[in-house]
């Protein structure tokens, strides 16, 4: 066995054994009884190709039985005609994740039909891996297989052609839209135990699959209602994900188009607005039908389009979203915030599936940068880091990343990149939240075994260092946040070179070398003697007949930002730009803004980092005020958190949901959850609540915290999980006693 198989297997039995002490999320396995993968010959690379498996078995009796799935690219599975799941949850190039489904309460003395649609896709995305499709599939009743792909009780293949395949994609970074051509008896393949429309198509087995076990909780699948608020036009309560359904009676030959957006634009549905195609089509024949998507969109505006005779009965659509979320609990006497907490729960929710999403909409991609603020809220809400986990193993498995320099990183993974593009940046991030993974879990076989890819990281940026030991010229997309800053990267970019001495920290102190820690002080002492000019840090400086040129023009928000969070400005060190960001930026600066040259900031990722620097200065009170003032109009907008400041991008970003990461610690007090060194540490602060309460899962246990602040005495009760200890620190104007 070579050192990357032992790792795996040792990362594959911590799983299974982190899930004994839960009792509801998941059935792990890590291999088929009998199933091998199958593909219509010939045909697993072609693009764009939906094809349905079926098998109809008798039972006599009821008993315990497992559905195992594992696939390529997307599928869907039915058994008896009702919804099962859709999978599968993704995996790094060549690995290929298991789920297992108990389906026993779905089967019925006699005939039974298992049905699984898999549409291959073979072509490049952020979403989904351009890979040969399959499908290997088995059902196991005790200890017998009942049906297993690839053996002489195969399951049955047949091309029904019901999804076009010559259709533009949804979006750059996703696969295809959906286009349906259907008559009434779309759905009898799965229902009707005799049905024997279809020609069998004849099935290859394929190379073996490198398989391993889901490792996350199955999603949430709970149907959600729409309101109709005109002839064609239907809205949700906020924001959703999940795939769009609709009943339908159609009269004559139809079409009909289905337009949906995350918000209204001028009354209507822009279904561009994102740089997508968000919309479906169905060519119907006259029938009644009750349609789903095969797959996952976000919406909260529907817009319907018939083209023909027939009427919409009903819209709806099945969730697609992190089920272990709702242990946690916030509650305070202030509603404002107890409303932008539900909504960062929303929110992470439809963006932490089974890795650490973006958006759920246009990419469904995991992003590195966003993942190290999703991180946070995920250990919050579920006490666990399954996802996570999911996450860096899936950056851990592959020997290379194809399309990219060694020693770099995928800006987003698992995720095709045939134009060579990356974000060397967030790269740098991922360094910084491997750090934190540490602390939050006590997965040391992980952060080990990434050793030689942090290592290999560093060395990549070796060659970019200049005499003064900052990085330059730093290649491809160097991205500081969506800002004007992202317009002044050029030869040192300042910011980048904040970040990289963080990482240099962060290094140092996951592997305990001291080295890392020695060059990322070098490294802000020069930051701090080039790029401050008395009043505000510089964000770039080009090089002009071989000499640095600072670029004083140049200077925005965020780089401020930066430039605090990462250490190299502290309010000891610069006293009067800490008070002139304290008191003259934030959101009192787009009412009156003193510094008009200054760039302003976005919300990914200046504003997020802003409120990081206010927490980390005890300015809990004004932390608090921003937060309303910032993302309270979001939440009541669209019931999720956005990517941006305005509704240009995604309103539904999964780093947005930080801000319940933000609240637990600064508002309720419980400042950090330490599993690796069993410690609770809780900080109260100095608000204008009367009130506060939480309940935070660690593993199966919880924290629990409530405190009454009452003539300045905070009066608290906290109940911390066996063996932990807990410091508490008064950082209020109240004086404490515990109840």
């Amino acid at each position: 066995m070579n050192l990357k198989t032992f790792v795996i297997t040792i990362l594959s039995l911590l799983i299974t054994v982190s899930v004994k002490g839960n009792d509801f999320l998941f059935n792990e396995v890590s291999s088929f009884v009998k199933a091998k993968p199958i593909w219509p010959e010939g045909n697993e690379k072609k693009q764009n190709m939906t094809v349905s498996f079926r098998r109809v078995f008798h039972v006599k009796s009821i008993e315990s039985a497992n559905l195992k799935i594992a696939a390529s690219t997307d599928y869907r599975a039915y058994v008896n005609g009702k919804f099962l799941a859709h999978g599968p949850c993704v995996a790094a190039h060549d690995y290929y994740r298991i789920d297992s489904y108990e389906i026993t309460n779905l089967l019925k003395p006699g005939d039974n039909i298992v049905s699984i649609e898999v549409s291959g896709y073979n072509t490049p995305s952020y979403y989904l891996l351009d890979q040969p499709s399959f499908l290997q599939a088995e059902v196991v009743a005790g200890n017998k297989v009942i049906t297993a792909s690839g053996t002489s009780d195969d399951f049955s293949a047949y091309i029904l052609n019901q999804r076009k395949p010559d259709v533009p994609r949804f979006s750059f970074q996703r696969p295809f839209t959906e286009y349906y051509i259907l008559s009434s008896d779309y759905n009898q393949w799965m229902t009707d135990a005799s049905w024997n429309k279809g020609q069998p198509v004849s099935c290859a087995i394929q190379p073996e699959k490198k398989l391993l076990p889901r490792g996350v909780p199955y999603p949430d699948y709970s149907i959600l209602r729409s309101s109709q608020i005109s002839d064609s036009l239907y809205v949700f309560t906020s924001n959703s994900t999940g795939f769009i359904g609709l009943s339908v009676k159609v009269k004559k030959p139809s079409k009909i188009t289905l337009f949906f957006d995350e918000l209204l634009s001028n009354n209507d549905v822009n279904y561009k607005r994102l740089g997508t195609e968000s919309y479906i089509v169905y060519d119907l024949q006259p029938g009644d039908y009750t349609l789903e998507t095969f797959e996952p969109y976000t919406l909260k505006y529907l817009k319907t389009k018939i083209e023909g005779e027939g009427d919409i009965l009903m819209t709806y659509m099945r969730s697609y979203v992190n089920s272990d979320v709702h242990r946690a609990e916030f509650e305070s006497n202030d509603v404002g915030l107890n409303f932008l907490f539900e909504t960062a729960r929303e929110t992470f929710r439809q963006n932490a599936l089974d890795i650490f999403m973006d958006c759920p909409s246009r990419e469904r991609a995991g992003w590195l940068c966003d993942s190290y603020f999703s991180a946070r809220v995920a250990f919050d809400l579920s006490g666990y880091t399954w996802i996570e986990h999911n996450f860096l193993q899936n950056f851990l498995l592959p020997d290379t990343f194809k399309d990219i320099p060694h020693g770099m990183l995928p800006m987003c993974y698992p995720s095709d990149h045939p134009n060579n593009n990356f974000i060397p940046n967030w790269a740098m991030w991922f360094v910084l939240e491997l750090e934190e993974y540490a602390k939050r879990s006590t997965d040391k076989v992980m952060i080990e075994a990434l050793k030689p890819k942090v290592y290999d990281l560093i060395e990549y940026f070796k060659p970019f260092k200049n005499k003064d030991g900052l990085l330059e010229k730093l290649d491809k997309w160097v991205f500081v946040e969506w800002s004007a800053a992202n317009s002044f990267v050029q030869d040192v970019n300042y910011p980048s070179n904040m970040l990289y001495a963080g990482m240099l920290d962060a290094a140092g102190n996951i592997y305990n070398d001291s080295s890392l820690k020695k060059e990322a002080e070098k490294v802000r002492k020069v930051i701090r003697k080039q790029s401050f000019d008395g009043q505000f840090f510089s964000d770039n400086a080009v090089r002009k007949n071989g000499k640095l040129e600072v670029q004083r023009n140049n200077q925005t928000e965020v780089c401020q930002y930066y430039a605090f969070y990462f250490n190299v400005a502290t309010p000891e060190l610069y006293p009067e730009l800490w008070q002139r960001l304290l008191n003259e930026f934030g959101p009192k600066r787009k009412i009156n803004n003193p510094y008009p040259s200054i760039h302003f900031a976005n919300a990914f990722i200046g504003n997020y980092l802003r409120l990081e620097i206010l927490s980390r200065y005890g300015h809990i009170r004004q932390l608090m005020n921003e937060s309303l003032d910032e993302y309270l109009i979001m939440a009541k907008t669209t019931g999720t958190l956005w990517e941006n400041m305005t509704t240009v991008a995604s309103c539904n970003h999964g780093f947005a949901s930080h801000i319940a990461h933000v609240f637990y610690r600064d508002i309720l007090g419980v400042k950090n959850i330490l599993p690796n060194i069993k410690k609770i540490e809780i900080k109260f602060t100095d608000t204008d609540l009367k009130s506060c309460k939480g309940k935070i899962p660690v593993g199966p246990e919880y924290v629990t915290l409530e405190w009454v602040k009452k003539d300045n005495v905070i009066s608290y009760s906290l109940n911390i999980p066996e063996g932990y200890e807990v410091t508490i620190e008064n950082a209020s104007n109240c004086s404490l006693h515990k109840q």
